[in-house]
Formats: structure tokens, sequence, C-alpha cells
């Protein structure tokens, strides 16, 4: 009888202990996790937030390029979600650029657009998103485009175990220097050791011309600091004309329902 009701009292204490902890990663799931963030890094993921919720997304990034250096102060991006599939994205930046002979502070163009889920993933078939960009001259320096633009990317990932994950992009995205699109493509490895850390290692490509144009390498890992408030940090190198150009970048997202 003692063995039967120890038998039980145990059970019990082990459903309730997985449920709890059931509810925890939902809880952070539902607050703010590395699926749902599309910084740092180059590659964009393929999910959309929630309907009713709305998030920013605040970077920091310096440039250092074989012409001077570039800073973003800061960089924004606004989400929000407009249906179960769907969400609408606008973004600028404050752009401090020491690449010509005088020095230029301009606010790059606005970006407005939306992001809309269209496969769900099955086994190798990757879930997939794809995403769409007017891009609006605001106050364009003397050496941008006036002219508006625009960006389509098709975004993809595959999870592989609940802590790794590839996503990659193609498409064509706005060069506000030259008025014109050019053909993007990136590909980024993430890994989340913990519930609140994730890391990422990424190669990317923008081809302006003629190939190869510039390609790159970058990495850098979030820090979930809240349920809704994430860090991150990341750094990288490209190569272009035969030239090497670092970058930096640290920032922060935070959601509000």
């Amino acid at each position: 009888m003692r063995h039967t009701i120890l038998s039980i009292v145990v059970k019990k204490t082990f459903l309730l202990v997985i449920n709890l902890l059931a509810f925890q990663v939902t809880f952070s799931q539902v607050g703010l996790n590395e699926l749902t963030v599309d910084r740092p890094g180059i590659a964009e993921s393929p999910f959309t937030v929630p309907r009713g919720t709305y998030q920013f997304e605040v970077g920091f990034d310096y440039f250092k390029r074989s012409t001077g250096e570039l800073y973003n102060l800061p960089g924004a991006l606004f989400r929000t979600g407009i249906s179960k599939r769907s969400e609408l994205r606008v973004s600028s930046r404050q752009v401090l650029d020491r690449t010509e002979v005088n020095t230029l502070r301009s606010v790059s163009p606005l970006s407005i657009g939306v992001k809309m889920h269209v496969i769900k993933q099955d086994q190798w078939i990757p879930e997939t998103d794809i995403m769409a960009h007017v891009v609006i001259p605001l106050n364009p320096a003397s050496s941008q485009a006036k002219n508006m633009g625009y960006e389509v990317l098709l975004l993809f990932q595959n999870d592989f175990y609940p802590n790794t994950a590839i996503n990659y992009n193609i498409g064509y995205i706005w060069d506000s220097n030259h008025g014109k699109s050019v053909f993007t493509a990136s590909f980024c490895f993430n890994y989340l050791p913990t519930q609140r850390v994730g890391l990422f290692a990424e190669y990317f490509g923008y081809v302006y011309n003629q190939w190869p144009g510039e390609q790159g390498l970058d990495g850098g890992m979030t820090y979930l600091l809240l349920p809704k408030l994430q860090l991150d940090v990341s750094a990288g190198i490209s190569r272009l004309e035969q030239r090497n150009n670092v970058f930096v970048s640290s920032g922060f997202s935070f959601r509000i329902n």
C-alpha cells in the first residue's frame, strides 16, 4: 500500500515538473526568441511576429572600408503582425559617412514592406517566407540615388534539432549609392546552447555588376536578457575589389503586446 501511494506521488511530482518546464519553454518562446528576431547578421528569418504584437529592433553599426569609415547611429526596424501569416515592416538608418572627402550625414532610405509566410517546414522542405519592400529616399546625400527602389527576398530555414538550424536567403536588395537593386545571397548556421544564448556564423554575398562582387563572413551571439528583451553583438569581414572591409554591430530587440 505504501509502495502504491509512493509511486502515485512520484508520478504526480514528475508530471508537475514536466508541465512547469514546458510552461517555462512556452513562455520564453511566446516572449521573444532567436526564431523571431531578424538581427544581427545578414540573413533574415522566415518567421513573422504575431498579430497584435509590436517589435522594435535597434542596432549601432561601424564599418571600416578601404575608402574610410561609415556608421549607422542607429538603424531601426519596426515589425507588427497584420495577420496570422504576415507582418508589416518599416526600417531606416541615421548614417554618418566618412568614406568621401567630406563627411556626409543623412537618413538612409525609408523601407516599407511586408513579410509573408508561405510554406511550413515538412522534413526536407524548408520553412519559407517571401519579403518585399518599397524603398523611399528621405534625405539622401549628394552621392545617393534620389529615385525609389524595391527589394524582394525569399527566406528559408531548416531545423535539424531543437537547438540547431540553418537559414538562407536569396533575392535582390536596394543599393542607394548606385540607385539599383543588386543580387544577394546569404547562408547562416544557428546554434542555441541554452534557452537564453544564441550563436551564429554566416556567409553573405552581393553582386553589383559582375561576379564575385562583395563576399563576406560574419558571426555573433544573442542573449535573451528578459522574456521580451534580447541583446546582440556581431562582427564580420568582407572583400570587395581586392580590398578587405570589416564591421562591428551591437543592438537590442524588444516586443510590446
